[in-house]
């Protein structure tokens, strides 16, 4: 069973354990800032090739309808 600690005590474990926390807290926000980056770079590249495949279909679409259309 753990001793009784007295309120200077414990107020010095606590300041300890908040400081713990405080450095986990800021690599964890240091973790996600970094992966937002690298995240949001790979969605606009993402955004860039569907662009791009959007303007292949349709170029693709014109040149098949106007080939339909000259066949009749």
């Amino acid at each position: 069973m753990k001793k009784k600690e007295n309120l200077w005590q414990l107020l010095k474990r606590l300041d300890e354990e908040a400081g713990e926390f405080n450095i986990t807290l800021s690599e964890a926000n240091r973790y996600f800032d970094s992966t937002e980056k690298k995240t949001k770079k790979l969605l606009k590249q993402h955004e860039k090739d569907l662009h791009k495949t959007i303007g292949k279909v349709k170029s693709a679409l014109k040149n098949f309808i106007k080939k339909k259309a000259a066949k009749k």
